[in-house]
């Protein structure tokens, strides 16, 4: 059991054991050493774009908003940056009926749905995110977040640390995400997962599905 797990250092002086330090390099809040994932990019046939992308345990995700205009989406608004430069750093917003291109919700893993994702991608349904999620662990919200997501000092919330190259950024919308899974109580809803600079984990609500929010795709 050595293998991966951080291990603490015991020394032994004149039969009582001290404490001395605990070992963190390489290692993950819950103990187990992570491998910082590496990033490599891919590019959407349709308007030529490139996106970086990162494997996390057995999913392959965009480390990056994606940014392709469909008819429906727009940029996200804010009264110190253009529209434009919203698009360009933190990726378009969607509506959830133009994110899934009309197709029906999906609670399956994976969810089987294309819909405004490029060739080769899909929009993760509910349990996707699920899985995720757990694969990160403890405080996975910091973990997912960029370096640039800077936390609160009143709740004690640490910076980002992306330490899985997820690359989170606080924009307008940008850390809110669809997935492809309809709230089965309530129609007008679907399930989303979110960020913000006072947690360290990530939330599951649901959402009026004519809010835009942003997308992040999952390789098939």
């Amino acid at each position: 059991m050595i293998g991966n797990k951080c291990r603490k250092t015991i020394l032994k002086t004149a039969g009582i054991s001290i404490l001395v330090a605990l070992f963190y390099t390489g290692c993950d809040d819950n103990g187990v050493k992570v491998v910082t994932p590496e990033v490599t990019t891919f590019e959407d046939k349709r308007d030529g774009k490139i996106y970086k992308k990162v494997q996390i345990g057995s999913q392959i995700w965009m480390a990056e908003n994606l940014n392709y205009v469909a008819d429906g989406s727009k940029c996200g608004e804010s009264w110190n940056r253009t529209p434009a430069q919203n698009c360009e750093d933190y990726g378009r917003l969607y509506d959830w009926y133009t994110g899934m291109d009309g197709v029906e919700s999906s609670h399956a893993n994976p969810s089987g749905v294309e819909g405004v994702c490029p060739v080769g991608w899909h929009i993760p349904s509910d349990a996707e995110w699920t899985e995720l999620i757990g694969y990160v662990g403890v405080n996975a919200g910091t973990k997912l977040k960029s370096r640039e997501f800077k936390g609160n000092r009143e709740h004690q919330t640490p910076d980002g640390t992306d330490k899985y190259r997820f690359s989170a950024l606080m924009g307008p919308y940008s850390s809110h995400w669809w997935s492809a899974t309809e709230r089965d109580s309530d129609e007008e809803l679907a399930w989303i997962r979110s960020l913000n600079y006072i947690e360290t984990n990530v939330n599951r609500v649901s959402y009026e599905k004519h809010r835009f929010l942003s997308v992040r795709c999952v390789h098939d």
